[in-house]
């Protein structure tokens, strides 16, 4: 490889990635779909591998995963060399379920003291919240622990809150005013397809104090299949209180669960990202002190 990187063709990458498709990116860099395809064939030949997968989406190869990770910074630097000329921009990731209006409040610092920082969010299924930091598809990821390779991950909690359960509508427990885990023992529990084991145990609260086996339930992907499996196949459901706020469904009942522990949202960055940008964002994670607590 000789020469120098061009950083035009690394904004444009940047780019292509987070419209997932040329035509797309294209319109939004005011050039035609012809050249933007170009642009990114001369930067695929500079470095000498593939950077992208062609499809719908358009997404990075594992090569271009770790190529991004470093051109980054590149453009950070150069946009503060510029004055900012080139516009930083933070993907934050979230889980459905996250407390409502929390971005809204965490970002306030951040965006106040940062005008030009622009912020995308992207939601990410349960299994993915680690998975995509590290691979650098996204910078940030506002998800519930545990997570797979916190070794390599900076943690910031920023909320704390209650566990609660969902429970059938029309069940012998919906008419209770609270429960305990072993009123819960013996029904069957909704479990996340695609997360960690370690991730499902906690969220069920496997293994129970009374030691009875923890009978598991229906798979699901996203809340309102979770919810589903709630209202029409008997099942429960172990999940944050910000979520019975957020999700209503007219065949669940949500009850707080006393004697479980409290669950939190942390701020996950790359212990590895120096980069000014998401400096400034743990900062402001770690002023926002009011929120360790709900």
């Amino acid at each position: 490889m000789t020469g120098h990187l061009n950083l035009a063709h690394v904004r444009s990458l940047e780019i292509l990635i987070e419209e997932g498709s040329f035509s797309k990116a294209a319109a939004r860099l005011h050039v035609t779909a012809p050249a933007m395809t170009q642009q990114i064939k001369r930067l695929e030949g500079f470095v000498g591998y593939g950077l992208v997968e062609r499809g719908q989406p358009v997404r990075l190869t594992v090569r271009g995963q770790r190529f991004m990770l470093h051109a980054k910074e590149a453009l950070d630097a150069s946009g503060r060399a510029l004055g900012s000329h080139i516009q930083a921009t933070l993907r934050i990731g979230f889980i459905n379920g996250y407390p409502r209006g929390m971005d809204e409040e965490f970002l306030v610092e951040l965006r106040r003291s940062n005008p030009e920082l622009l912020v995308d969010f992207v939601e990410l299924g349960w299994g993915d919240q680690t998975k995509r930091l590290l691979t650098g598809d996204i910078d940030a990821s506002l998800g519930r622990p545990p997570f797979d390779h916190e070794e390599a991950i900076e943690r910031i909690t920023v909320y704390r809150e209650p566990r609660v359960v969902a429970v059938p509508a029309g069940s012998n427990l919906a008419v209770r005013g609270s429960l305990i885990l072993a009123d819960i023992e013996g029904c069957a529990v909704v479990r996340a397809r695609g997360a960690a084991e370690v991730w499902t145990k906690y969220w069920v609260v496997d293994p129970r104090p009374s030691g009875v086996p923890v009978n598991y339930g229906s798979w699901a992907r996203t809340m309102e299949e979770a919810l589903t499996a709630v209202a029409m196949s008997n099942n429960i459901m172990i999940t944050a209180e910000s979520v019975a706020e957020r999700y209503k469904h007219p065949g669940v009942t949500y009850l707080p669960l006393d004697d479980a522990s409290y669950c939190q949202v942390d701020l996950c960055t790359r212990k590895s990202d120096r980069r000014a940008v998401v400096r400034a964002l743990r900062l402001s994670a770690e002023g926002a002190a009011s929120w360790r607590e709900n």
